[in-house]
């Protein structure tokens, strides 16, 4: 068996070093600091890292990662923040090159650089301005979210690449930016207090943020409501406007609230008798299509609930489009539904 000492890791940058041991317990036990319930020794035996030459030290990480979360139990709940702590390490190490966060002005010049963030970052705020506002961020902060909650940072939330899964900040850098952009346009007096105060809310989870803001305020996209209503009317032109707004809202992350209880029914009169009406589900399914075409800006899948009225001359077959039973014909089953 090769020793540890003959063992080579690769680093984040591709740099190569020897294998330290002593890094890795350091790390783990750096994880259970302070929580009561917990083992650095259960999550280190549970890894069951094979080590070899080559090997990528973010892979030991999620590896680590992944031993603390199958710890996490009812009678030992406190893993679950063991394991968000190794989460933030490897953010950390992986978005800085190191534990230690960059000057956030540097951070958001590099991200505006790489076309991530808006480039209204570095026009609304002066460099002395956002050395003011980092000066509020609370790092440590990000050691009391739990493993779930770091995953849906590194999962949905965080700006990243994500044809490449390269994550450009950290949850505070999101709070902070959040609370900055929201507060530009205030009076230059007052707004540094506002982006503290608002940050101080949203990072201790006073206040809940939807994914829309959370995930995309700080780009270009800039989509601020988490839905959107759409109101189609009962012609083409509207049938086809309806379809061209749902696939640019659910590409800007939001989710689609849709009125199409305008449609005739199956069977109506078109042009006066000049030919009968197909009824509303074709144009569901046209909807439906428009829904799947895009997702919500990588984060999610776009999704819209459908609403008709009671009223409607075909609502018994509206009110079955989602039932397993039946033809894909006659069914438009990856959209929700409300009765108005």
């Amino acid at each position: 068996m090769v020793s540890s000492m003959e063992i080579f890791v690769t680093k984040r940058n591709g740099s190569k070093e020897p294998l330290n041991l002593d890094k890795l317990h350091k790390v783990v036990f750096w994880a259970t600091e302070g929580l009561t319930g917990v083992s650095a020794s259960e999550v280190e035996i549970g890894s069951k890292i094979q080590f070899f030459d080559g090997m990528k030290t973010g892979d030991i990480q999620e590896t680590l990662i992944k031993s603390a979360a199958e710890l996490i139990s009812e009678d030992h709940p406190n893993y679950q923040y063991v394991a968000g702590r190794l989460v933030n390490y490897h953010l950390r190490k992986s978005v800085y090159g190191r534990f230690q966060p960059t000057r956030l002005y540097d951070l958001i010049q590099k991200n505006v650089k790489l076309g991530f963030y808006d480039a209204a970052l570095l026009s609304d705020y002066t460099e002395e301005e956002w050395d003011e506002i980092a000066s509020y961020v609370n790092h440590e902060r990000d050691m009391s979210l739990s493993f779930v909650a770091m995953e849906q940072m590194r999962g949905k939330y965080l700006v990243q690449n994500r044809v490449t899964g390269e994550i450009l900040e950290t949850p505070q850098i999101l709070y902070i930016l959040v609370s900055a952009v929201l507060f530009a346009k205030y009076p230059k007096e007052s707004r540094i207090r506002w982006v503290r105060d608002y940050y101080e809310a949203i990072s201790k989870h006073e206040i809940s943020l939807p994914t829309p803001i959370m995930a995309g305020v700080r780009t270009a996209i800039r989509q601020y409501s988490s839905c959107t209503l759409i109101e189609c009317d009962d012609s083409l032109k509207s049938i086809e406007a309806t379809s061209n707004a749902v696939m640019d809202y659910v590409s800007q992350r939001a989710g689609i609230g849709l009125g199409a209880g305008r449609i005739r029914a199956l069977g109506s009169p078109v042009r006066q008798g000049d030919t009968s009406h197909t009824g509303v589900t074709p144009f569901f399914k046209h909807f439906q299509s428009a829904v799947n075409s895009c997702n919500q800006g990588g984060v999610r899948k776009g999704s819209a609930t459908l609403y008709y009225p009671i009223w409607h001359l075909e609502v018994e077959n509206m009110l079955v489009l989602k039932n397993n039973k039946g033809i894909e014909d006659n069914r438009v089953r990856h959209m929700d539904y409300g009765v108005q």
